[in-house]
């Protein structure tokens, strides 16, 4: 008995925990179409830089295939933007904010259209990104970002995120 328990044991150290990095793609889907998002915010145009944010992450991922056209498509991702806040972060010496951090908060739904099913769905999906406001506090940061450049560098990292969780499951 205790050499079988002794095996078990050695079976199940050698295979570890079950972690893996692989792709949780469904092997059929080998495309997908980036539907623009829908901006229900009062930021104006941020739609673009979202979804133009994330069809380039796709395409840099290289795990799906962005094609122009649902029809031509094996899944589809859908988004709309609900939330676009920006906060103050730190304040400098004088009481003037210093930092900023935006806050984009969107809802996802990654659909695999050859099999009509919705795979995943995300409600109030967030990230973020900040920036120092001041030259003083740019020693601490590599750039000064406006706030186009800051609404850019969020959607970078929402992206990011949403091939995540496309991709791995995350």
């Amino acid at each position: 008995m205790k050499k079988c328990k002794a095996i078990i044991f050695l079976l199940m150290f050698i295979s570890g925990c079950g972690y893996t990095t692989g792709s949780l793609i469904p092997s059929h889907i080998k495309t997908i179409y980036v539907e623009t998002f829908i901006n229900k915010t009062s930021e104006p145009n941020i739609e673009l830089d979202i979804t133009n944010a994330v069809r380039d992450r796709y395409a840099w991922d290289g795990s799906l295939s962005i094609v122009n056209d649902k029809e031509s498509a094996d899944s589809m991702l859908q988004g709309e933007i609900v939330n676009f806040e920006k906060q103050p972060v730190a304040y400098g010496d004088d009481n003037e904010i210093a930092e900023y951090r935006l806050i984009l908060t969107v809802n996802l739904i990654y659909t695999d259209l050859s099999k009509d099913k919705v795979m995943w769905e995300e409600k109030k999906f967030k990230a973020d990104s900040e920036y120092y406001t001041t030259m003083k506090e740019q020693k601490f940061s590599s750039t000064n970002l406006d706030n186009q450049a800051l609404i850019e560098n969020a959607a970078k990292e929402l992206a990011l995120e949403v091939i995540a969780r496309t991709v791995e499951g995350w």
